[in-house]
C-alpha cells in the first residue's frame, strides 16, 4: 500500500512527512516469514499452501491495517491532511471555528492564515485571516499596501458571479474595521477583485468505443474544477485546460480558446463565462 498525499495548495511544497509510513503488504509478509523461520527452523521448506503460510498472510494483513490506522491518526494531526472534525480540533487550538456551510479547504486556509497572523500582528496574514472569516461567501482575499499606513483588501466571492456583491464587501468591512482587528494606525480599504472573463472553446475527439456521455460530462467537470482552482493570482494556462479535458476515453483535444496562457495579477481572478466544446468525431 503506497501513501500518496493530497496536499492543500498553500502546503503543496512541503515534503511528505516522515511520520507517514509507506506500506506494502509484501514487505510485512516477508519480514514475518523471516522471523517465523528463525524461530522455527524445522519449517524451512514451507509451501504456499501450508497452513502456517496462510496464518502468516493473515497476520501480515492485520498488521497492514494497523499501520494504516496509525498513518491515519498521524494525518489527523497535520494541517495539510486533517479533514472533518479532526480539522476543526486543529482550528480550535488557534481559536478558529468552522463557519456555517464552510468546507474543509476554506477552513484550512483560515487556520493557516490565523497561525501566520500571530507571527506578524497587523501584517497581511492578520488581515487575510479576518477577511476570510467575515463570511463563508469569501473565496479568497489579497492584502497589499498601496501606500504608507494604508491596507487594501481585495475580495473574491464564491460561486460563478461576474461581480462582487456589495453586501459581501460590507460584511468584510464590518469585520476588519472592528477595534479588536484593525491596527490603530492603519487606514483599511476593502475593494472587489478584478474578475477576468474567460471563454473556453475546444474540439474533442473520442475513441471509437467511448460513450458520448463522456463528452457530455466534460463541460460541467471543467466548470467545477476551474471554480475550485481560480483563486487570486492563479494563471490560467493552456496546458491546465487540456489536462482537464483529456479525460479517460478522450482521444484528442484541440484547444481553440484561449489561444495563449492568461496571466493573472495578485488582485485578479479568472471567471469562466462560457464553455464551447465541439464533438469533432471519433479516432483511434
Amino acid at each position: 500500500m503506497n501513501f500518496t498525499p493530497a496536499l492543500a495548495p498553500e502546503l503543496a511544497g512541503l515534503p511528505t512527512p516522515q511520520v507517514l509510513e509507506t506500506l506494502r503488504f509484501e514487505h510485512i509478509f516477508d519480514a514475518l516469514l523471516r522471523d517465523f523461520r528463525l524461530r522455527y527452523p524445522q519449517y524451512s521448506a514451507l509451501l504456499a499452501s501450508d497452513p502456517a503460510i496462510k496464518l502468516i498472510e493473515v497476520a501480515a494483513y492485520r498488521e497492514l491495517l494497523l499501520r494504516a490506522r496509525i498513518n491515519e491518526a498521524a494525518r489527523a494531526n497535520l494541517l495539510a491532511f486533517a479533514v472533518g472534525n479532526d480539522l476543526e480540533h486543529l482550528g480550535a487550538f488557534y481559536g478558529v471555528t468552522r463557519l456555517p456551510q464552510e468546507q474543509d479547504e476554506p477552513l484550512r486556509r483560515r487556520i493557516r492564515a490565523r497561525i501566520m497572523g500571530f507571527a506578524n500582528a497587523g501584517g497581511a496574514a492578520h488581515y487575510r485571516y479576518w477577511a476570510l472569516s467575515a463570511s463563508p461567501e469569501v473565496a479568497d482575499v489579497a492584502v497589499d499596501s498601496p501606500g504608507p499606513g494604508r491596507v487594501r483588501i481585495s475580495v473574491l466571492p464564491t460561486g460563478h458571479s461576474d461581480t462582487v456583491p456589495e453586501a459581501l464587501l460590507d460584511a468584510v468591512r464590518a469585520t476588519v474595521l472592528r477595534d479588536d482587528v484593525r491596527v490603530l494606525t492603519d487606514t483599511v480599504e476593502v475593494v472587489p477583485v478584478s474578475l477576468v472573463p474567460v471563454t473556453v472553446a475546444a474540439q474533442i475527439w473520442l475513441y471509437p468505443d467511448t460513450p458520448l456521455a463522456v463528452f457530455e460530462g466534460l463541460a460541467p467537470r471543467l466548470t467545477r474544477e476551474l471554480a475550485q482552482a481560480a483563486v487570486l493570482g492563479w494563471d490560467l494556462t493552456q496546458s491546465w485546460l487540456i489536462a482537464q479535458l483529456q479525460q479517460p476515453g478522450i482521444h484528442k483535444v484541440a484547444l481553440i480558446h484561449p489561444d495563449a496562457d492568461i496571466r493573472i495579477h495578485s488582485t485578479q481572478a479568472v471567471r469562466l463565462t462560457d464553455v464551447q466544446l465541439t464533438f469533432a468525431g471519433r479516432d483511434r
